[in-house]
């Protein structure tokens, strides 16, 4: 446990340095330094619990910097940075290769990230309700949860989605034509199927049968 915390708080650390690098270019970021601590290091700590010391427990714990980087960058700014999609993607890479004998699922990792590019490609055409660095944080998080969860991410992003716009349209805070970053969907998806795995998706299905 204490080397979860002691990781979680370094990378706590480098989240809020890159922030603090991105508020000087972008006068738009603001954030809270102790909120980018507590949810890193408490996710840490609710990983490691969840999986104990294992290439999994490894993978989810090291993208939540990037994560929370970039959606609140993208939240702000309407725009996601291709350095860190590229920088988390070449960190997963690291991480799933250098645990290839200890992983059971490799080849799961490998087919993910083409899985998460097609589908949300094809979603960004048709939709026009996403753009490259969606796409890019998709491939990102389908690569460091498996093929298995590629399709339920990019399913629980838009229902996220869904009912965020369904409460901010009722609240009248904003309006049905503004466009919404969609980064901090996906990274919130992700991070529900870190911690619950496809236990949402099946109490979903549950309710549905119960109201037909």
């Amino acid at each position: 446990m204490i080397y979860t915390i002691t990781i979680s708080t370094i990378l706590a650390y480098f989240t809020n340095k890159y922030l603090h690098i991105k508020s000087k270019e972008i006068n738009k970021i603001t954030y809270n330094t102790s909120i980018i601590y507590f949810l890193t290091i408490s996710l840490s700590i609710l990983i490691y619990q969840k999986y104990g010391l294992t290439p999994d427990a490894i993978r989810y714990i090291f993208i939540i910097p990037f994560l929370l980087a970039i959606s609140i960058i993208d939240y702000q700014n309407s725009y996601i940075y291709d350095i860190s999609v590229l920088s988390g993607i070449i960190i997963q890479g690291v991480i799933l290769i250098s645990s290839m004998n200890m992983e059971k699922d490799f080849n799961t990792h490998i087919s993910a990230p083409l899985i998460g590019f097609i589908i949300s490609f094809i979603l960004a055409k048709i939709t026009k309700g996403l753009g490259d660095g969606d796409i890019g944080l998709f491939v990102l998080c389908s690569l460091t949860l498996g093929h298995n969860y590629s399709v339920y991410l990019i399913f629980l992003s838009y229902i996220v989605a869904f009912i965020y716009c369904i409460y901010m349209i009722l609240t009248k805070k904003k309006s049905i034509k503004e466009n919404i970053p969609f980064a901090p969907f996906i990274s919130l998806a992700t991070i529900l199927i870190i911690l619950t795995g496809n236990s949402l998706l099946i109490s979903y299905f549950n309710i549905i049968n119960r109201v037909l």
